[in-house]
């Protein structure tokens, strides 16, 4: 992540591969994989979240309280 020149606390990687983010796990929203699932509609339920982490100064902090074991309890991201 440090390649793309952005500074961390402003950047959220959503992937559905641990191994992608296992180096900055606190900068990181998991996912369902979606292949060939054409009623995948996991992303959409991340834009409330994505909308409400634009307005932190920095990702990381709130990241962690939600994410755990590379799950997202969108229930505690409220």
């Amino acid at each position: 992540m440090s390649l793309i020149g952005r500074d961390e606390k402003d950047v959220i990687i959503i992937d559905n591969s641990p191994t992608s983010y296992m180096l900055q796990p606190e900068c990181a929203l998991p996912i369902l994989s979606w292949y060939n699932d054409l009623s995948d509609i996991m992303l959409k339920q991340y834009i409330p979240l994505l909308i409400d982490l634009s307005k932190l100064n920095d990702v990381r902090d709130a990241i962690p309280h939600f994410c755990r074991n590379n799950v997202v309890d969108l229930e505690l991201a409220r």
